[in-house]
């Protein structure tokens, strides 16, 4: 059994985050011990690290919530899961094409000035 503190180690997160995350119920499974203090197990470090990297690469917490709860409802629901994960993916890579441009256009004009300081 993990605390908070331990999984905000392990997945090299905030505790406040991962304490956000479980207030707003983004982790299904978590249980409380006799202190009342949130803990985790195997399984809920999994939705941990699932919720996080949805999280950090764009995905709103209503999503985020939406695939959280479908994922309560076991392997009924995987086809409804990966839909989310497929459409998820795809503004990820638009996303990242978009900053590639954007390093890119960083890169130009770091040089242009390099240049103009010679």
């Amino acid at each position: 059994m993990y605390t908070i503190k331990d999984i905000a180690e392990i997945v090299e997160e905030n505790e406040h985050t991962i304490r956000y995350y479980a207030k707003l119920g983004l982790f299904p499974n978590i249980t409380r011990d006799k202190y009342n203090s949130r803990v985790f197990n195997e399984n809920d470090l999994e939705d941990v690290r699932m919720v996080i990297m949805l999280a950090d690469t764009g995905m709103s917490l209503d999503d985020v919530r939406k695939f959280m709860d479908l994922s309560k409802k076991g392997d009924e629901t995987a086809r409804e899961r990966a839909m989310i994960l497929r459409d998820h993916q795809n503004k990820a890579r638009a996303n990242l094409v978009k900053l590639q441009k954007e390093v890119q256009l960083l890169e130009w004009k770091t040089y242009q000035l390099q240049q103009k300081g010679r």
